[in-house]
């Protein structure tokens, strides 16, 4: 197994769409747009969230784009599974390399699409030369083609990223049983305000973790610490109980990701599974997003 090199923030990427729906990538959970008018998928959002634009004609969220391949260099690799992009109607952008969760900022107009400022965790993968491809792909202008569900990103070098909008087959991981492992936060300050994202750090990344049992248990680490406690399923929440943790004192970047989870963890928490990913958000606003193990 090789390990991945550091990965540094993507620098801008400019998109040019050519037609009906480019980025509303996501293959992470179901997301629309409150109040917006999709009118057969020629609307948009048409708002404005802090560094977030999301101002077009075109229906850019609510749209799921999976990653199938890509083509560098004339050489086509299939993509590992799970692969995706997403951009919500805040501009807040997610996906996954195919082992790297990554995050940042997207501004939409009209047809034009930016992404900026894209961070990355930094686990050990053996995906490796996927993951870089794609990236690749991603530091380059794109131009992009829609076919009913089949989405082409193109390099002006002929590179390409081929996408899909049909719905996955494979099931989707239960909720109880699986491992889940925490891969990066959300915080939406205000309501209705810009929603900030950010990744586990390096040295916490796989560290942290939950199990949500069938008999309501709630088991877990926060990267640092043991914790336990009660989580109780009712129409697509969870009623968390008391959560307790073992005593250790956590620093740095496990520190900040005890903090974080122990915010989520709290009271009546909305959870969303979709595949292999799992979106949860407490009454504070903050979040967290998660990916099953393998």
């Amino acid at each position: 197994m090789q390990k991945t090199p550091k990965l540094t923030p993507l620098k801008l990427l400019a998109v040019p769409v050519t037609a009906a729906a480019l980025l509303a990538l996501s293959a992470c959970g179901t997301e629309t747009t409150p109040g917006a008018k999709t009118d057969g998928g020629r609307k948009g959002t048409g708002q404005e969230a802090g560094q977030g634009t999301v101002q077009t004609d075109l229906a850019l969220t609510g749209v799921r784009w999976t990653v199938e391949s890509s083509t560098v260099g004339r050489k086509k690799a299939a993509a590992p599974k799970d692969t995706f992009v997403q951009i919500d109607d805040t501009g807040a952008v997610k996906g996954n390399y195919g082992c790297n969760t990554f995050t940042g900022r997207a501004k939409v107009k009209g047809d034009a699409v930016n992404l900026d400022k894209l961070m990355s965790t930094q686990m050990v993968c053996d995906v490796q030369d996927f993951e870089l491809a794609m990236r690749k792909t991603f530091k380059e202008p794109l131009k992009a083609e829609v076919d009913g569900d089949r989405l082409t990103l193109t390099t002006a070098k002929g590179d390409t990223l081929a996408l899909t909008s049909a719905p996955k087959k494979e099931a989707a991981a239960p909720l109880t049983g699986t491992k889940w492992t925490v891969t990066s936060f959300t915080d939406r300050k205000t309501v209705g305000g810009d929603a900030t994202a950010s990744t586990v750090p390096k040295d916490t990344a796989g560290k942290a973790y939950l199990t949500f049992g069938e008999d309501g248990s709630l088991r877990g680490r926060t990267g640092c610490n043991s914790l336990n406690g009660t989580a109780e399923e009712s129409r697509g929440n969870l009623d968390v109980g008391r959560v307790v943790t073992t005593r250790m004192m956590c620093q740095g970047g496990a520190g900040e990701v005890e903090k974080k989870m122990l915010k989520v963890l709290t009271g009546k928490v909305t959870y969303t599974v979709d595949g292999r990913s799992l979106s949860l958000t407490g009454p504070a606003g903050v979040g967290l997003e998660a990916t099953a193990a393998q």
